[in-house]
């Protein structure tokens, strides 16, 4: 039985190309934030203590090396996915209260006592750690370990900001103290998020970069190696992605897809029909399956049910957008059901069989 080899890699990979195009924080903040470069201010807030860097590579064996290079990059994603997804709603939890264009701390209602921010838990936390004591304890840094240790300073101070914040408003402190800590905390970040922002669209450009040369290099192997369902496994899920990319590019989602750019969304949906349909004739042959050590149920199983239905939310609204149709109120209920004709409910498609293949590599 053939033994599914760096697959795991390009898994990881998907799950930075997916969330890419969330973008780094929301886009009302990264847009004040850059109209405020000028006024950076001194933080107040603690951030994390700097880790201590790991010893040097000169007595590694090149496999030794290479793991630790492997280990490196899978903490850069995990970074990447932490910053894309619960720092940045956390930063969008903090300015659903707070005026953003305000330079001092200002309640967006007047008449409200309240607004808080979530918290950062500490594995992401020592995640962000780990991924600096690995980059700033290489001798040869690439151009992504630079990008990540310019990066660091600023998203400690983000992170340990925002736990303050969290911890200040969970005890509703700010009616004690009559918000002084909050005005101390809100210049902190506002002064933090000027580096962040721009620190952060560096090294996420960089991860691409890489990402993409890695998933070329992974696909070569899965093709030197037959691993043909594997090859096509990953092939859908990065055009998927591009898919997805590309509607965040063009500006498009459930309430305005007649906006869509059909040139350029066509040809990514031709590709990735004919790898669906490629998926959909292996998923007939058991035998196959076995060879690249994929039992025919379980999370298999589940792929392909949910590649099924990824297809069909695409497919219908491609051809809403080509008879000049909006999605209508049914189309629109419960977006987020496998199988609706939304933009949702593709990209909650596309979300499960990520899972579905994490778990399947998992096991395997």
């Amino acid at each position: 039985m053939r033994r599914k080899t760096g697959i795991v890699l390009t898994a990881l990979i998907m799950a930075c190309s997916v969330t890419a195009c969330q973008g780094a924080v929301s886009t009302i903040t990264k847009n004040v934030i850059e109209s405020n470069k000028a006024d950076k201010t001194d933080d107040n807030a603690a951030a994390p203590e700097t880790p201590e860097s790991t010893e040097t590579e000169s007595e590694l064996s090149s496999d030794e090396q290479e793991e630790q290079e492997q280990e490196l990059y899978n903490s850069y994603i995990e970074v990447n996915n932490f910053m894309l997804g619960r720092v940045s709603d956390s930063l969008e939890r903090y300015f659903y209260y707070v005026d953003i264009e305000q330079e001092e701390f200002a309640l967006l209602d007047a008449d409200s006592d309240y607004y808080d921010c979530y918290s950062l838990s500490e594995y992401d936390i020592k995640e962000v750690e780990n991924a600096y004591a690995g980059a700033s304890g290489k001798g040869e840094k690439t151009a992504l370990d630079e990008s990540y240790l310019k990066l660091y300073p600023s998203l400690s101070k983000v992170i340990a900001t925002l736990n303050e914040i969290e911890l200040y408003t969970d005890m509703k402190s700010y009616l004690d103290d009559d918000y002084q800590k909050a005005k101390e905390y809100h210049t902190a970040l506002m002064g933090a998020l000027v580096e962040y922002v721009d620190a952060s669209d560096v090294f996420m450009a960089e991860l691409d970069i890489v990402a993409a040369e890695r998933q070329e290099k992974a696909y070569e192997q899965m093709k030197e190696e037959g691993l043909e369902v594997f090859y096509a496994m990953n092939r859908v899920l990065d055009i998927a992605g591009d898919i997805e990319t590309e509607l965040y590019e063009q500006g498009v989602w459930d309430d305005n897809i007649l906006d869509m750019d059909l040139e350029k969304i066509q040809p990514l949906y031709d590709e990735f029909v004919t790898y669906v349909d490629a998926l959909l004739e292996y998923d007939k042959d058991e035998e196959k399956l076995a060879a690249e050590g994929i039992s025919k149920y379980g999370w298999w199983d589940s792929f392909i049910r949910d590649l099924k239905d990824t297809k069909v939310s695409l497919t219908e609204v491609l051809q809403k957008v080509k008879d000049g149709e909006e999605l209508d109120y049914h189309d629109t209920l419960i977006t987020q059901m496998a199988g609706r004709c939304s933009l949702t409910s593709f990209d909650a498609g596309l979300s499960s069989l990520i899972n579905d293949y994490n778990n399947m590599i998992s096991v395997g």
